[in-house]
């Protein structure tokens, strides 16, 4: 198996990017780069990153394309020459996918595929609007408010039930707005170049990390 894949993993809030891309880097020799949870532990850590992004964050807006680009080039370089990496987050614009060519270039790592999990509006608000993280009872971890056995789980724990700020249905509604209007572009973009490889995001997690890992290695 390729321990060389570059993957692009486009979708809309709620399709469940991070899960996907965290099962894959278990299956296969992957460093997974997503941007969310980076930016979120600077905003936790109280960095002067943090505190310039978590204004745009809480009003669900994305980070200025200057200030990604150059964290991404960062990041990238970190990555040893033989494990490959999924970018979750990045990029979110025709815009910033230029900018990934060109990082590209210079570390002489092209690109394999482009793959969009494709999710319906109505699937991505109940999704998130019903997601949780339970902090308190040990390592914080993720769950949906219909996983009973989670919550039961967490509760014994003595854990309590928290929702992100970017979880709110307004929230959410701008969420989807903002990614209709900049990041569904960028499928033109990799259609165009012949990278885009579309894949539904409904199933289970593993049923959509199988079809993602089946769609890369066709590409």
């Amino acid at each position: 198996m390729d321990s060389r894949l570059h993957i692009v993993l486009i979708g809309p809030p709620g399709a469940g990017k991070s899960t996907i891309a965290g099962l894959l880097a278990r299956r296969i020799p992957l460093d997974v780069v997503a941007t969310g949870q980076r930016l979120r532990q600077e905003i936790a850590a109280g960095s002067p990153l943090g505190r310039q992004i978590e204004p745009l964050l809480e009003q669900g807006h994305f980070a200025p394309d200057a200030l990604m680009d150059r964290l991404m080039r960062e990041w990238l370089a970190t990555i040893p020459t033989d494990r490959g990496f999924l970018l979750d987050g990045y990029p979110r614009s025709p815009h910033q996918a230029i900018a990934l060519e060109a990082m590209l270039a210079d570390l002489r790592r092209p690109l394999t595929c482009a793959i969009a999990l494709e999710l319906s509006d109505a699937e991505a608000v109940r999704r998130l609007s019903g997601r949780r993280i339970c902090r308190g009872g040990g390592e914080p971890f993720t769950l949906h408010l219909d996983d009973a056995a989670a919550v039961a789980r967490c509760q014994e724990r003595g854990g309590t039930l928290e929702q992100r700020d970017d979880d709110r249905p307004d929230v959410i509604q701008e969420r989807l707005r903002v990614y209709a209007r900049e990041t569904e572009p960028l499928l033109g973009f990799y259609e165009a170049r012949g990278y885009l490889r579309r894949v539904d995001a409904a199933g289970t997690p593993e049923e959509v990390a199988a079809r993602v890992l089946d769609a890369a290695l066709a590409a």
